[in-house]
């Protein structure tokens, strides 16, 4: 236990949790084999149903979506037979279509769903979330991300070639700019004073004409979607690369990072916090969450047992195939024995830097069934939240987004009933599960709204030149 220098016990950082999931039969290839996996279950309603029945009385704080508009393809655009034969993300379903189910089914569990700003338009991403905040009663927030599986991207939507990084991320700019004008700017304060008397719905004063010709959208007309109870969802991003972090400082209320290593997780905590304060935010008004595994055994011995049975399951082609949907990088076209020092990539550059440290293609290849993902923290009860109490500690992370291991509720059970308890011992989990819009329980808002130093609420009617006549 830490103590102040008084002598009084110091409070400590209370952390959020999440759940990592994907509307597909698996997340890492293959362990829908183990006999704790319900693969048939993955597209019916109910089975997301009772999973987030059961974060929310277990008192996670939200359910994310991961999301892959297509599949693993190499540059030749060959798919390879081991992503269809063994399910490696494929098939996967749209997450954001279930939210309204599974809000009706809970009380207070936020919902964070991932949408690409490549594969996507501004007007209808803010009016598909803008009518999620409304059912979810602001629950919702929005993964933003530049799509990987690029290359099968060009074949299913028609894209001319693969998008290179940088444009991604310029295009991804006006994308959330643009999003922020309509959630932001689209409706003044109070406009909508539905008046049976005097018929007024709608103040027209009060609804704004949105005028945007920019370099990659344009839009002219208001956004029809009346003001939710966050207008903007919670805005989450998990970009690595040097640009991805300068544009998640930039928009991120909460950055979803996937370090496996202490000191690295506490460099580049830092590195965020201070290009945070770079862009004018305070460096801790963006909330850090690693990935991490947990695997609970009522023995240590018995949980690196399943550790390891997990780690059995993926072939080697299965994991490589999961490794170049996210990279571009074919590792089965490699010597095994060469390295991947002088690989280039435009789709997962910080995936890729991670493995250019001297590890031959074999190793890595070997390797990736426990490199990819977060921390991987197996042992007792005990042990697991001990150690979570330590990664937090040492890194100044604010929370952890916890990696299902089968799928559905038998993933996250024995963390809830036994780990979870064990964390709020310590201090370092609520007393009771947080309440509110999903910014409130994230962001420890007073406000379901935007803080004002976001550069979202320079777009707000009040302060902004950017709602401009009709034309």
């Amino acid at each position: 236990m830490h103590t102040s220098t008084q002598g009084v016990p110091a409070q400590k950082k209370q952390l959020v949790l999440g759940a990592f999931e994907v509307m597909a039969p698996t997340f890492l290839a293959n362990s829908w084999r183990h006999p704790l996996a319900k693969p048939e279950e993955f597209a019916s309603l109910k089975f997301w149903q009772d999973l987030a029945k059961q974060l929310d009385a277990g008192g996670f704080d939200f359910l994310f979506f991961a999301e892959h508009l297509a599949y693993p393809m190499d540059k030749g655009d060959q798919v390879p037979e081991v992503v269809v034969k063994e399910a490696v993300q494929f098939p996967v379903h749209d997450a954001l279509f279930a939210i309204s189910g599974l809000a009706a089914v809970t009380e207070r569990l936020g919902f964070v769903v991932t949408a690409s700003t490549t594969a996507g338009q501004p007007y209808l991403n803010a009016r598909n979330f803008g009518t999620v905040d409304h059912l979810t009663g602001g629950r919702i927030g929005w993964n933003i991300v530049t799509s990987d599986m690029q290359t099968a991207l060009v074949r299913l939507l028609g894209h001319e070639n693969v998008t290179p990084h940088d444009k991604r991320y310029a295009r991804a700019d006006e994308f959330v700019q643009l999003c922020l004008k309509q959630w932001e700017g689209g409706w003044g304060e109070d406009a909508q004073p539905m008046d049976k008397e005097t018929g007024i719905f709608n103040d027209p004063e009060k609804v704004h004409w949105i005028n945007h010709d920019g370099e990659f959208y344009s839009l002219n007309g208001y956004f029809p979607i009346a003001p939710s109870p966050q207008r903007t969802p919670t805005l989450f991003q998990a970009g690595a690369s040097p640009r991805g972090k300068d544009f998640a400082a930039q928009y991120a209320e909460c950055i979803f990072t996937q370090e496996r290593d202490i000191d690295k997780t506490a460099a580049l905590v830092k590195d965020l916090r201070a290009r945070a304060e770079a862009q004018g935010r305070p460096g801790d008004s963006i909330k850090i969450i690693n990935g991490m595994s947990a695997i609970v055994g009522e023995t240590h011995e018995e949980a690196v047992q399943l550790r390891k049975e997990l780690l059995d399951a993926p072939s080697r082609e299965a994991m490589a195939s999961l490794f170049m949907g996210w990279s571009g990088v074919n590792l089965m076209d490699f010597d095994p024995e060469t390295t991947l020092a002088d690989v280039r990539t435009e789709i997962g550059q910080s995936l890729l830097s991670q493995y250019q440290d001297g590890r031959t293609v074999g190793e890595v290849i070997d390797g990736l069934r426990e490199t990819m993902g977060g921390f991987k923290v197996t042992g007792t009860a005990q042990e697991v939240a001990d150690e979570l109490e330590h990664i937090a500690e040492q890194t100044g992370i604010d929370g952890f987004l916890v990696e299902h291991s089968f799928g559905g509720t038998e993933s996250y059970r024995d963390f809830i009933e036994q780990v979870m308890p064990k964390m709020r011992e310590e201090g370092i989990l609520p007393q009771a599960p947080r309440q509110g819009t999903l910014r409130e329980m994230l962001t420890g808002s007073p406000t379901s709204r935007l803080a004002q130093e976001h550069p979202g609420a320079a777009f707000r009617p009040e302060r902004a030149e950017v709602v401009t006549p009709r034309v």
